[in-house]
């Protein structure tokens, strides 16, 4: 599948690419040509540096890439963010469970047990205006409540370029306390998380992380698609980059996408 060198405005706008973009462009091209992997790699602007996504402003299922909207918007509307229990077994991908932990550690790991109760216990449509806020509502859902379709281990669908916008619109609101526990949350993803690979891949370069597991995409289906979005450096980020690998896991996803940002590092090649 060929590489497109595109650049876009906050507006989607398409601009011509400067020559930093072409060097991490073809720097990706080379070195990630793997036909089942999917990449947006953006700049601290939102604009979209070097792309391998079909159609990127089409929803597609992000897996648990959606977990810290769903976080922001419980603490947005509760005082205090809970401690739940998470047993394993049947209730999260981890079958020995995570134990006892709080919204910053189930980001960190990605506890699903954590999710389910906190939809649980929200209020139905909690998450709406926040949601819309990042603009991560759509109309296609047929009415269907998405929190249920969540629930129900259905998987949540958004157009991954929306998608990593709106991660890069989360450093907006650091102060907020919800937004301050999602992002300690994807510190802590990247350094021992489901993430833990990419500071290993990065040799000590702190980063934002997030993983997921998504139904499979692909015309070869596999058990599902691994999902890992991560922001460089983690104090401020420069660059943003959204994997999608097929067949593997987030995990393995998340040390492929740093495989990728080590690489454009090593040239200098981003703005």
């Amino acid at each position: 599948m060929a590489l497109a060198l595109l650049l876009w405005g906050s507006t989607a706008k398409a601009c011509a690419p400067d020559l930093h973009s072409q060097s991490a462009a073809a720097i990706l091209q080379r070195e990630f040509s793997n036909s089942g992997l999917s990449f947006l790699l953006l700049n601290d602007k939102g604009e979209v540096i070097a792309q391998r996504w079909p159609a990127p402003e089409r929803e597609t299922p992000v897996g648990s890439l959606i977990k810290p909207f769903l976080a922001v918007a419980y603490g947005r509307t509760h005082d205090l963010f809970p401690v739940f229990q998470c047993h394993g077994k049947k209730t999260c991908w981890l079958s020995r469970g995570h134990g006892e932990l709080g919204v910053t550690q189930a980001i960190a790991v990605s506890c699903n047990s954590y999710f389910h109760q906190l939809l649980v216990e929200a209020e139905p449509g909690f998450a709406a205006e926040t949601l819309q806020g990042f603009g991560l509502t759509s109309q296609d859902s047929a009415g269907l409540d998405k929190l249920e379709l969540f629930e129900k281990g259905l998987g949540w669908r958004a157009a991954p370029l929306p998608l990593a916008r709106a991660y890069l619109d989360l450093l907006n609101y650091s102060e907020d306390k919800s937004v301050d526990a999602v992002l300690k949350g994807m510190a802590l993803s990247a350094r021992s998380g489901t993430a833990s690979a990419v500071e290993r891949e990065l040799h000590g370069v702190h980063a934002l992380a997030k993983t997921g597991t998504a139904p499979c995409v692909h015309r070869k289906k596999a058990p599902g698609d691994g999902l890992a979005l991560l922001m460089v450096p983690s104090d401020h980020p420069r660059l943003l980059l959204l994997v999608r690998v097929h067949g593997r896991p987030g995990s393995a996803a998340a040390a492929v996408a740093a495989r990728m940002i080590a690489a454009v590092e090593k040239t200098g090649s981003h703005p």
